[in-house]
């Protein structure tokens, strides 16, 4: 049996996502156009590549690069893996490269399982509801994907997060302001208004503020829902103006960043 999920991000050109849950499904020898960058979550895979025949773990990575042939299988009872499709232009316009180079070991161990948490977190943000802030989460998922990957596994140079009080304040009021207008704000649109990469926009924003530019998205929302509700609009007008999915996306949010639900908001 498998429960398999195919990802294609038509407003994000050159990615796409798989969702692999199976036990015997195999894959005839083929390869990819781009690279193809997958963590193993639970049992094993396995597959013949570059002569050998290879086995992934829980706790593996499987990464091949552009054209690689592979094969394709369980060798556990079950396996699921979660898998970036990327082509070079999508990765050199996400970390702001001129030049990529490859992957080197096509199944190492994800060190601090951190690429692995990452490709769920991307997974689990496709599955979300759309509502105005899903498609930056999803876009920032796969930043941090490519980011950790080619860094980690691929020896790639990633610029410094730098000083750039302008920028982040700017950036900060253009968030406030999209969010409050109800606007589906992209992070490749952020990004390209200031001149920088998706990924050295994402790490200069978390090293100025402690949060990624879709946690702050995140914070504006709740506290516009905030104001709304103490101005006695209804909590369930209040939670879609603020680009909350439904009243109930809004109170486990609020109560997140509060600690109590709306309900108990003291009026003095």
């Amino acid at each position: 049996m498998q429960r398999n999920r195919y990802h294609h991000l038509g407003w994000h050109h050159g990615i796409e996502v798989f969702e692999a849950s199976f036990s015997t499904q195999t894959f005839n020898r083929h390869s990819h156009e781009g690279f193809a960058i997958g963590a193993i979550a639970d049992g094993a895979g396995g597959y013949d590549c570059r002569g050998e025949s290879v086995i992934l773990p829980a706790g593996s990575l499987s990464l091949l690069n552009p054209e690689e042939p592979h094969t394709g299988r369980a060798v556990a009872d079950r396996v699921r893996y979660n898998m970036v499709y990327a082509t070079e232009d999508a990765v050199r316009a996400s970390l702001g490269l001129r030049r990529l180079t490859g992957f080197r070991e096509v199944a190492p161990r994800d060190r601090d399982l951190r690429v692995t948490y990452y490709l769920q977190l991307l997974a689990d943000r496709l599955n979300a509801a759309q509502g105005p802030g899903w498609r930056l989460a999803v876009e920032e998922a796969v930043h941090e994907v490519l980011a950790r990957t080619f860094a980690c596994y691929a020896g790639v140079p990633l610029r410094r997060p730098g000083h750039e009080p302008g920028m982040i304040r700017a950036l900060r009021e253009r968030i406030a302001s999209g969010v409050t207008a109800g606007e589906r704000l992209s992070l490749r649109d952020l990004a390209a208004e200031r001149g920088f990469s998706p990924s050295y926009l994402i790490r200069s924003f978390a090293r100025a503020t402690g949060m990624t530019p879709h946690g702050y998205v995140v914070q504006c929302r709740i506290q516009l829902a905030r104001d709304l509700m103490l101005d006695n609009v209804p909590a369930a007008e209040a939670a879609l103006a603020a680009g909350f999915c439904d009243q109930a996306h809004m109170i486990r949010q609020f109560r997140r960043h509060y600690g109590v639900s709306p309900g108990v908001l003291i009026r003095h």
